[in-house]
């Protein structure tokens, strides 16, 4: 492997940097070659089919999963590493796990006691479940949980996989406006998602992952056909020239 992040103090906006990352998993190429950036203090969406490499690229960012090539470069905050948080789109406990959700959060997250109620409130989560097992919960209930255990630790960059993906519609308005909130506070916030909707109203960026759609020019882009044209800006190849044949890897700002 062959995967390099480095911490520095850029000269530009961006607080990640991606050049030409190729990911290689069980002998299958996930990335080939892809670079983009995301903003600091921005609410940047990353879309693309399925199996198009959202979550692996994500992952080695956070340095979960090595990359076989490229260079990934991370801002520092104040001559400090920034601090990431991280909410998959599925967790499964094991299911004789007898940790409460109270429990969770204080080992998870080091959650004193007397801030676990506030903690959960703001995500939303019903108070009745404290001392319910985590193993009990439903897969919104866990998402609530999970997203609540990353907020307390006050990251300066949150990751967040199709955090509506098993919620109802109550609770989906109230954790966007928790995003939107975070996000207004100065927390650099990338989502995963396939909601075209939530992104056009939404998204200061967007990174699309198209490996089987190929983008010929800027005009026949599948991710900026299906954004409302009036909210596009500019759109871009990666690297870096929006009019030329490329494999599918965009990157598209919003006003």
């Amino acid at each position: 492997m062959s995967s390099s992040i480095t911490i520095k103090q850029f000269t530009n906006e961006n607080i990640v940097e991606c050049q030409d990352l190729s990911i290689v998993l069980d002998r299958v190429e996930v990335l080939n070659n892809a670079s983009c950036c995301i903003p600091r203090n921005a609410l940047t969406f990353l879309v693309g089919e399925n199996g198009s490499g959202k979550t692996s690229l994500v992952r080695s960012i956070l340095g979960l999963t090595p990359t076989n090539n490229g260079v990934i470069s991370i801002q520092n905050i104040n001559g400090k590493a920034p601090v990431f948080g991280y909410v998959p789109q599925k967790i499964e406990f094991p299911k004789h796990l007898q940790m409460t959700v109270g429990e969770y959060l204080q080992y998870s997250a080091n959650v004193p006691i007397k801030q676990i109620k506030t903690t959960l409130q703001q995500v939303d989560f019903p108070e009745s479940h404290i001392e319910k097992r985590i193993t009990e919960l439903s897969g919104g209930q866990i998402q609530k949980l999970l997203l609540a255990a990353e907020l307390y630790r006050s990251p300066d960059i949150l990751f967040l996989d199709e955090p509506l993906s098993n919620v109802d519609d109550a609770s989906e308005r109230h954790i966007i406006d928790v995003i939107m909130e975070i996000k207004n506070q100065g927390v650099t916030i990338v989502i995963i998602t396939h909601d075209w909707q939530m992104i056009s109203v939404y998204a200061n960026h967007v990174i699309c992952l198209n490996k089987n759609i190929i983008c010929e020019t800027s005009e026949s882009c599948i991710c900026r056909n299906s954004l409302s044209k009036i909210n596009i800006q500019t759109i871009q190849k990666a690297t870096p020239d929006p009019n030329s044949v490329h494999d599918g890897y965009c990157y598209i700002q919003n006003i």
